[in-house]
């Protein structure tokens, strides 16, 4: 996923390490760790040090949907 416009960076290590850590105990190590990196690349795209990414946010990001539009 390339992401055009950073908005911020700060608190993009912490929703890694939140990211992982709930990933690890949902998935194997793999997809936990891709539902990291998701997480943290979704931060970037939020101001602030608050990752307000909602798992299905996520999870959409790993399944290959960067469209960025939203599900309701």
């Amino acid at each position: 996923m390339d992401i055009t416009h950073v908005v911020d960076r700060i608190g993009t290590g912490n929703a890694f390490a939140a990211g992982l850590i709930y990933g690890l105990q949902q998935y194997d190590d793999y997809k936990a760790m891709e539902f990291a990196s998701a997480a943290c690349a979704l931060k970037h795209t939020y101001e602030g040090d608050v990752n307000f990414s909602t798992d299905n946010e996520v999870t959409n990001i790993l399944s290959g949907d960067t469209s960025g539009r939203l599900k309701r």
